[in-house]
């Protein structure tokens, strides 16, 4: 037998009700953890290519982010370790109540997903926010004009 690999196109149908503007009041956005670091994400087409580049390597990545604007992503594996920096990240404007006595925090989260996420980058984001929940979560939001859309990543136990 021959082995060969092909592509396939697969499409999901998701149902979607849209919510009439006049029953939003009966909603409530669930609650998130409040997030240790929040920084701007650098442009998504160059983290897109970062994580094509590391996604054969391992199923996850490690994020790690601090105020002083700085983001690291990490994968490590029995072979090799790789991590890529990137550095002068904006923060964004923050509440007074938000406790940033944490320099830096981090989590893993599945690679796939977060490239999921980054690959929207079609949608003409003006900006994007990263907020870590450390060795929880990733709250990740695109915004556009008066948008936003919120993609949420629990973290994944590696051990």
């Amino acid at each position: 037998k021959q082995w060969y690999q092909r592509r396939v196109r697969v499409t999901h149908d998701v149902p979607v009700h849209l919510i009439p503007l006049s029953h939003w009041q009966e909603y409530e956005e669930p609650g998130m953890p409040e997030f240790d670091i929040s920084f701007y994400l650098p442009p998504l087409r160059k983290l897109r290519n970062v994580l094509e580049r590391i996604k054969n390597l391992s199923n996850h990545v490690t994020v790690q982010g601090s105020w002083s604007g700085e983001m690291t992503l990490s994968v490590k594996t029995e072979l090799v370790t790789t991590k890529t920096y990137f550095t002068d990240l904006d923060i964004p404007q923050l509440d007074s109540q938000v406790d940033t006595s944490r320099a830096s925090a981090e989590v893993t989260v599945d690679i796939k997903k977060l490239l999921t996420f980054v690959q929207s980058q079609g949608i003409g984001a003006s900006k994007s926010i990263c907020n870590i929940v450390h060795n929880r979560a990733l709250q990740l939001f695109l915004l556009q004009d008066d948008v936003q859309l919120q993609y949420y990543l629990p973290s994944i136990d590696t051990s």
